[in-house]
């Protein structure tokens, strides 16, 4: 049995996965030590490359269709979810990121509000991998501040013409569609007013720009400059100008599913910090006799346990149907900071290797780093834990 396995299929995830999730969880890590090697992972890390091939394939194992409703070819729950991104941020975390885009974020947002013609258009072809989707969020002056956007649909007869400018929009290269968050009208507050509508990629009047970030290369972020671009209004998605308010809806699971994600690199982390500290001799011994590595593999460990714990907890109630906005905000930062402190002792433990390209070790300390910006700064998931906390009596 795998390293893997012996740490992560125990029998204290049984309080939350049935022995259907853990057997999926070793058929996806299976299916990726086959299809997503090291050496493939570095390739295309280094040559800032779509894994397409590798993408291919997960649609063909319909994993592009969890938590999709059946109706559109969806299949299984929340629990379904984080097994998978848990294994697939184990291997590798951009990966993940992907999958979250695309089926939490965009085809979340579909199954929630769209119309039955977007939906039968968009779902079942997202479910088999054959669609791909962006999400058009921020923009230069709208970071956390994501409701200060200024991207502009003006309504003209059966079309919007859309201006403005995207920032940081990951997976917008292999985007068929970017359902881009738009003003739409002058409304008192300025969460009101802001519409979701789904672009096609290829409009003659969308550009999209690659922005070179310090990790994450194998999915780029990118710039999305749009003008004049003209959509038919029968791609709105939801309520004209109540986009921001029904998008809360979709923001815990999005949460869940990053802290999933870090939890499975993490774990990874862990992993081979701890094996080369087994290997690795110095002083006539390996490195882990010494209890300043120990200490370090032990407090990695607690951290990964930790952070599981928390996100399963958020994702049983989500699944359930039950409120989790509070506990998805405390899996998200506690994961993506523990990644973040995980992937730093890792190459302490490593030494000059732990910093050498040669090794995964310096791909995770670079990408732990977006996982504490992205989807919600850890800063603002602390800012709405405190709301609730402050508001109870």
């Amino acid at each position: 049995m795998s390293v893997y396995s012996n740490l992560l299929n125990r029998a204290d995830l049984e309080a939350f996965l049935n022995d259907e999730h853990l057997e999926f969880r070793d058929q996806v890590h299976r299916f990726l030590e086959r299809h997503a090697s090291p050496q493939y992972l570095r390739e295309c890390d280094e040559n800032k490359q779509f894994p397409q091939e590798l993408v291919r394939k997960i649609g063909e194992q319909g994993w592009f269709a969890l938590t999709l409703p059946e109706e559109y070819g969806g299949v299984g729950g929340y629990l379904d979810m984080v097994s998978l991104l848990e294994v697939i941020g184990y291997h590798s975390a951009s990966l993940g990121r992907f999958w979250n885009i695309n089926v939490n974020m965009v085809g979340g947002a579909l199954a929630l509000l769209g119309s039955d013609e977007i939906r039968q258009s968009m779902l079942p072809r997202l479910a088999e991998g054959k669609v791909f989707f962006a999400f058009g969020l921020s923009e230069n002056g709208s970071g956390s501040d994501a409701a200060s956007l200024r991207t502009s649909a003006i309504e003209q007869g059966d079309d919007f013409v859309i201006n403005g400018t995207k920032m940081w929009i990951s997976g917008a290269i292999q985007a068929s569609y970017i359902m881009a968050a738009c003003r739409t009208g002058k409304e008192e507050g300025k969460h009101d007013g802001i519409s979701l509508i789904l672009i096609p990629a290829d409009d003659p009047g969308v550009t999209i720009n690659p922005i070179d970030l310090l990790g994450g290369h194998m999915i780029r972020t990118c710039e999305i400059n749009l003008v004049d671009v003209l959509v038919p209004k029968a791609m709105l998605v939801g309520e004209l100008h109540r986009g921001w308010s029904r998008l809360l809806g979709v923001l815990s699971k999005e949460r869940i599913a990053l802290s999933a994600i870090c939890i499975g690199a993490a774990q990874a982390v862990v992993n081979q910090a701890l094996s080369y500290a087994k290997e690795r001799h110095q002083f006539g011994k390996p490195i882990s006799a010494f209890q300043a590595v120990n200490h370090k593999l032990v407090e990695m460990q607690t951290l990964v346990d930790a952070s599981r714990l928390l996100m399963l907890r958020a994702a049983r109630l989500l699944d359930k149907g039950l409120p989790c906005g509070r506990e998805s905000s405390e899996a998200k930062f506690f994961a993506a900071d523990a990644y973040m402190r995980i992937a730093m002792e890792g190459i302490q433990i490593m030494g000059a290797n732990g910093y050498s390209m040669e090794y995964a070790m310096q791909r995770h300390f670079r990408e732990a780093k977006m996982f504490q910006i992205f989807g919600g700064t850890n800063e603002i998931q602390r800012n709405i834990i405190a709301r609730e906390l402050l508001s109870q009596d």
